[in-house]
């Protein structure tokens, strides 16, 4: 016999008691109110784990970044957790990083407001044997947007984390932060490296990069690690009479003609020069040049195409690290010197991180803020 329920009680269409079995509908309730509870504990469980990995940190551990994971992969993902770690460590005024590219790293931070100049000012506070290097590299990254000899201000600040490298040059920026009276605005590098760079780069917070690059038709080198030098810049607080770029680059570096032209004349000037290369451009009016190479592949009066092997750079003549200097002058007497990233048949580009790494690349951005707080 039918027994009166709830639902008995409600006015359906038809007036009529319901004849479907109650059992069974009460077993599909009863087992979804007992899922719903299970799911809402397990996602309360793994955003407790979650956040505690996130912001515990331990005596002398430092802070620690694990992504959160979401319940429904919480098994397979722990491990993911634990690879991915980027976190630091400190020892008085240093930090170890690791987790990544970044393992291993020590840095260092700092903070100044320009008085006299930039070279005056960090050498106030930071070490003898450092100081110039570390100047001429905030100098070097600055040299990107605003004239180093005019543009740099009384009350400029600039904040910084640098790595100290074991051996020559020793310092490595990170990154910076460099608050211009100039431009009145902000500019700020992070140093991110994916595993399919062969080195890393600058990029803004947005993950554009901040330093230009030549288009692989027209670049004399592909593979560099940074540019030391551009024409016409200011070395130990002078300005000095360099004519080139210089790209950072190991050698053996494949070294290629920036565009169709004969060659001129090779290995002139050796002391000064090492093995070097000038190509004659008519059409372009131009002469380019190739210095400190360690190896020739081409001979004076050869016809050589745009993007064509013509050496190997290397360490040559009166160098003082592996590079490749590279120089582009008019044709005629006043001999007028080109800065390659201005120069009007140069293409240029900039890189953007790619949603593939741009978790790591904000993980790293993180990273950087927590070093700059804790020191």
């Amino acid at each position: 016999m039918h027994r009166p329920t709830v639902l008995d009680k409600q006015n359906w269409p038809d007036k009529k008691p319901r004849r479907k079995s109650r059992m069974g509908m009460g077993l599909f309730l009863l087992l979804m109110t007992f899922n719903a509870a299970f799911i809402a504990f397990s996602v309360s469980s793994s955003r407790t784990e979650a956040n505690s990995s996130l912001n515990s940190s331990e005596p002398g551990e430092g802070l620690t970044f694990a992504p959160f994971q979401s319940a429904r992969k919480v098994k397979g993902a722990r491990a993911v957790v634990a690879a991915s770690r980027v976190s630091f460590q400190s020892f008085g005024d240093k930090f170890q990083l690791s987790g990544g590219y970044l393992e291993g790293k020590e840095v260092r931070t700092l903070r100044l407001t320009v008085q006299s100049s930039l070279s005056f000012s960090v050498c106030r506070i930071v070490s003898e044997d450092q100081c110039r290097a570390l100047a001429a590299r905030i100098a070097r990254k600055l040299a990107w947007f605003l004239d180093v000899n005019k543009d740099i201000r009384k009350g400029d600040k600039v904040v910084l984390i640098y790595e100290n490298l074991p051996a020559e040059p020793g310092l490595k920026i990170l990154k910076m932060d460099y608050f211009s009276g100039y431009l009145n605005k902000k500019l700020e590098m992070n140093f991110f490296k994916t595993p399919e760079m062969n080195y890393g780069s600058y990029f803004d917070r947005r993950g554009k990069e901040m330093i230009s690059r030549l288009d692989s038709r027209t670049t004399p080198i592909r593979n560099y690690s940074e540019i030391t030098a551009l024409p016409g810049e200011m070395r130990h607080g002078h300005l000095s009479g360099h004519a080139g770029t210089d790209f950072k680059a190991e050698v053996g570096t494949p070294v290629f003609s920036s565009f169709p032209g004969r060659v001129t004349r090779t290995n002139w000037n050796t002391g000064k020069n090492g093995y070097c290369i000038e190509v004659d451009h008519p059409d372009k009016d131009v002469k380019t040049l190739y210095l400190h190479l360690d190896k020739v592949l081409v001979r004076p009066g050869q016809w050589v195409g745009q993007g064509i092997k013509i050496g190997h750079s290397g360490n040559t003549g009166r160098s003082y690290a592996p590079h490749l200097h590279y120089e582009i002058k008019s044709r005629d007497r006043k001999k007028t010197v080109y800065n390659p990233f201005i120069f009007k048949y140069h293409k240029k580009y900039s890189r953007t991180i790619s949603n593939k790494f741009r978790k790591n690349f904000e993980k790293t951005i993180r990273l950087y803020d927590s070093l700059l707080q804790a020191g």
